[in-house]
């Protein structure tokens, strides 16, 4: 039988879910695609706190970029796989859930958790993908103290590349995002078939905004800065 549930009743049951399934604030494998554990775990998952403390001599390539196209209005994350060549796309939009409908417990998440699509790329892509984060410093000193705003556009990188774990950002608009050879070849691999938000100024002063149509509703906002290993700060605004 299927159950129409209000947004009240939805979220009801998503904090209680969030009270059963939160240990922790670590990223943990499928994070992107849970959208409770992507919400405690998002800026572990950002820096690549999965596979950050593993990321020793042998261990195999992971590189994950995310672009940030305003948070609240479309994330991309790409998780290149070196071994398999797999290119895991996430993308996440925002949700209307006014007609939604559900058959079960587990259909609850279903509006948050985003778009998924992966590609297997060819050895020329992966070569090419590579060297593209090589050229724009991803494996070498961090852009420290760049300031990334959820209310903006950026991008992150971070990679267990030969053995040793890599961080870094870049935001919106800067000759290096000009420059970066990365994100158009990653856009033309994405096979999610929703069109990329193109960067466009908007305000990023880290101070709290309110939804206009909702003044007591605050929107979902952050600001992170790049650190010489990884996040060096975090300022959430919810």
């Amino acid at each position: 039988m299927t159950l129409k549930l209000s947004s009240t009743k939805i979220k009801s049951a998503c904090v209680a879910a969030a009270l059963m399934v939160l240990g922790g604030c670590a990223a943990t494998e499928g994070a992107v695609d849970n959208p409770i554990l992507r919400k405690f775990q998002w800026f572990s998952y950002i820096e690549g706190g999965d596979f950050k403390a593993s990321c020793t001599a042998g261990a195999p390539a992971r590189y994950r970029m995310i672009y940030n196209g305003i948070y609240t209005e479309q994330v991309r994350v790409y998780d290149l796989d070196a071994d398999t060549r797999a290119l895991d796309t996430h993308l996440i939009l925002p949700m209307d859930i006014r007609d939604f409908a559900v058959e079960g417990f587990s259909d609850l998440l279903n509006p948050w958790r985003g778009q998924a699509a992966q590609v297997t790329l060819s050895p020329a892509d992966m070569d090419g993908l590579v060297s593209d984060l090589e050229a724009f410093g991803a494996f070498g000193t961090p852009n420290v103290g760049e300031e990334l705003s959820s209310k903006g556009f950026f991008w992150t990188i971070a990679a267990c590349h030969d053995g040793q774990y890599h961080f870094t950002g870049l935001s919106w608009p800067s000759p290096e995002w000009d420059g970066a050879a990365f994100s158009g070849r990653l856009f033309a691999l994405d096979s999610t078939g929703v069109a990329i938000n193109p960067p466009r100024l908007t305000d990023t002063t880290r101070t709290l905004q309110y939804a206009a149509r909702n003044p007591r509703r605050k929107i979902q906002q952050y600001h992170l800065k790049v650190g010489e290993d990884g996040l060096a700060g975090v300022w959430t605004l919810f």
